[in-house]
């Protein structure tokens, strides 16, 4: 496995005294790979973190305290078992790439979350923004559909970025008996663009005080920037489209199944549809201390649907080669099966798995050893990694300088290294 060094790796090895080639497109994340870059990222985000050993990574011949209850197939990648519960993805292995032995120290759910949603460790001293925030930052858009849009919530947000560059939230999964209706958006029974417009040069015109104070300046743009944004969006047909479900063919819906993930998957195939650049989905219910069987037998089935789907609907659509489809949680569970018929927080070992956009199809990368306790000796993969290597496959380089609002120079994603092996 082939991962790019790092701005840093490089300084690192020059200051050894080794000659470094750095001529050698391969060695550095600012040379692109050949293929154009990815227009969408869709990330999957399976939240409270999902057991790797009964998923994509078992161990059929671990001590029975480890192996657990469920029973393995085999995939179209050779080599690679999966959960009996996978069915779809093990029957379309070979259209996805493969990390295990995804590996870091944070066992806390917020900080685990926000680690994997902008490729920088948590700190006190620094707010990072998401790779959601800085991709929308990157491309904003025509500004009457959100860039960054989460459904239906998670704690990502804009860091130093600000507000201004936090996630639009829909707040809610699309039912599939009903119209699904955003908040900010679908407009009230009875109110109409007129009367928006009419509220809002109303508001603009009362709310001097507020416009002129001096206090907190970053706050006051990211206010105003933020108005402006909602009134495009209210009042743009573009907007309200993009979130009207009821437009798709027969064809696309009859794809999704009707539970939450489904549904969620189905709202990001047409956000997509309508150029929005970063959209995450969350699959809530993997912290499964307690009856992790049990558990874990609800959510893979739905996960297997929802990500099969999405993929055909996608691959329908024309989009799957210019989207970016990333599929993680915050982190994996205990080898070990607990008191409770459970698995605890263990972020040594986690999976990752890419599709779309240039990724190579049918191919594993990385491993743990054969207790599923750490990665195997070859593999060092940490969400740095895999941060900037979406941010590098949308055409953004992780070692990029921002600055925060106070002047200091901030590289997006210092340590990470690009897994040039992940594309063709």
């Amino acid at each position: 496995m082939h991962l790019s060094l790092s701005r840093r790796d490089v300084l690192k090895t020059a200051c050894a005294g080794l000659a470094i080639p750095l001529g050698l497109p391969s060695l550095l994340p600012a040379n692109r790979t050949e293929n154009a870059p990815a227009k969408s990222v869709l990330f999957i985000n399976l939240m409270g973190g999902p057991s790797h050993l009964d998923t994509l990574d078992m161990k059929p011949n671990a001590p029975v305290d480890t192996q657990g209850s469920f029973q393995s197939i085999q995939t179209k990648i050779p080599g690679l078992i999966a959960c009996e519960y996978l069915p779809k993805f093990a029957a379309a292995a070979d259209q996805y790439t493969l990390l295990r032995g995804i590996h870091h120290s944070v066992g806390d759910h917020p900080q685990a979350q926000q680690y994997i949603a902008s490729g920088n460790r948590p700190t006190p001293n620094l707010r990072h923004p998401s790779i959601g925030s800085v991709i929308g930052h990157e491309y904003p858009g025509s500004g009457t559909v959100p860039p960054f849009i989460v459904v239906p919530r998670n704690d990502w947000h804009g860091g130093y970025l600000g507000d201004a560059n936090a996630p639009f939230k829909t707040n809610d999964y699309p039912n599939a008996n009903k119209p699904f209706e955003v908040r900010g958006i679908s407009l009230l029974e009875g109110t109409t663009i007129e009367k928006v417009t009419r509220r809002n040069r109303l508001l603009t015109n009362l709310d001097t005080r507020f416009n002129t104070s001096s206090n907190n300046k970053e706050l006051r743009d990211a206010m105003k920037t933020l108005s402006n944004q909602a009134k495009r969006m209210i009042s743009s047909p573009e907007t309200r489209e993009a979130f009207d479900l009821a437009q798709e063919p027969d064809s696309i819906r009859s794809l999704f199944p009707t539970d939450e993930l489904g549904q969620g998957l189905f709202l990001a195939s047409r956000l997509i549809e309508f150029g929005v650049p970063f959209v995450s989905v969350s699959h809530f219910g993997w912290d499964t201390h307690l009856n992790n069987f049990t558990g874990h037998q609800k959510l893979i089935p739905a996960l297997d649907n929802g990500l099969d789907a999405v993929m055909n609907a996608l691959r329908a659509k024309g989009l799957l080669e210019q989207t970016l489809v990333v599929v993680m949680g915050e982190f994996g569970r205990t080898p070990k099966i607990n008191q409770n018929v459970g698995r605890d927080h263990y972020p040594r070992a986690n999976f990752c798995i890419f599709a779309g956009a240039g990724v190579v199809k049918g191919q594993l990368l990385g491993g743990t050893n054969d207790a599923g306790t750490a990665p195997d000796d070859g593999t060092d993969i940490t969400p740095d990694d895999i941060a900037a290597t979406i941010l590098h496959r949308m055409g953004i380089e992780p070692d990029k300088t921002y600055y925060t609002s106070a002047g200091r120079p901030v590289d997006l994603i210092p340590e990470g290294r690009v897994i040039s092996d992940i594309f063709a």
